[in-house]
């Protein structure tokens, strides 16, 4: 990779440069503002997905210890992954018809 790169302007003044560097990197910095804003977790507590499901702490420990949520023990703490708990979801909806 070259670091010495020159870029030589004519007839363009300070203030000119200044604004069109601005207006090509606005929309840039608005998209990866918009990513970064939009994006939700890869991996969830017990904790958060007991809120996001609407149940406790100890139902979702329950769902883990018998296997229907996979997740992963970090130390003393359960970490699931969103595909695992999308995969989940899936999983209960299809029994649900088969009863």
């Amino acid at each position: 990779m070259e670091t010495n790169k020159k870029i030589l302007l004519y007839e363009i003044s300070p203030q000119e440069f200044k604004e069109l560097l601005v207006q090509s990197l606005i929309p840039q910095i608005e998209i990866i503002i918009k990513k970064f804003i939009s994006q939700e977790p890869a991996m969830y507590s017990v904790k958060s997905v007991a809120d996001l499901l609407g149940r406790s702490e100890l139902t979702i420990y329950n769902y883990i210890k018998r296997g229907t949520l996979p997740a992963s023990k970090i130390g003393r703490k359960y970490i699931i992954h969103k595909t695992d708990l999308e995969s989940a979801f899936k999983e209960v909806r299809s029994m649900k018809y088969k009863r």
